[in-house]
């Protein structure tokens, strides 16, 4: 018998599982303790009037397999608001399996509801990820991306 699939729109109450997805996202990719956010802030931006965030959690026969994450920010150049992609993740035993599509169109779907268009970034040298977007149809271009922190901001005052 084949694992029944579900994306749905998570709510404040899936915080603890959004929040393990992204510590296993962190430990994926070696950033463990840049991850700031908890499942109480997660709650809370999730509780929030309107939300702060959104996600779509993938579910894989009722077991947290991935999620996408986004926020709505107004571009300056676009003059729109748009569909802030943060994170695309799914936990390695389901990799293959169409979560990650699922989840992109799901994605879609809730940009399409608003008439908004999408954005994220992908490192350079994750090839793997290129080629998914690509394949779903998603325009690329190189480009860099510049941090402060909240410290380095005060610093330079």
């Amino acid at each position: 018998m084949m694992a029944e699939l579900t994306v749905r729109r998570a709510a404040a109450a899936d915080a603890a599982r959004i929040h393990a997805l992204m510590r296993a996202l962190a430990e994926h990719e070696g950033l463990t303790s840049y991850l700031a956010a908890t499942p109480y802030t997660l709650e809370q931006a999730l509780s929030a009037q309107p939300p702060r965030a959104a996600f779509l959690l993938a579910e894989v026969d009722g077991r947290a397999t991935g999620f996408v994450s986004w926020t709505r920010v107004y571009g300056v150049w676009r003059g729109a608001d748009y569909l802030n992609l943060d994170d695309l993740f799914v936990v390695e035993a389901a990799r293959g399996a169409g979560v990650g599509e699922a989840l992109m169109r799901g994605f879609a779907a809730e940009a399409a509801v608003e008439g908004l268009s999408g954005r994220w970034e992908v490192r350079t040298d994750n090839y793997g990820a290129r080629r998914f977007y690509a394949r779903l149809g998603a325009d690329q271009e190189e480009k860099v991306v510049v941090r402060w922190s909240a410290e380095a901001m005060r610093a330079v005052l």
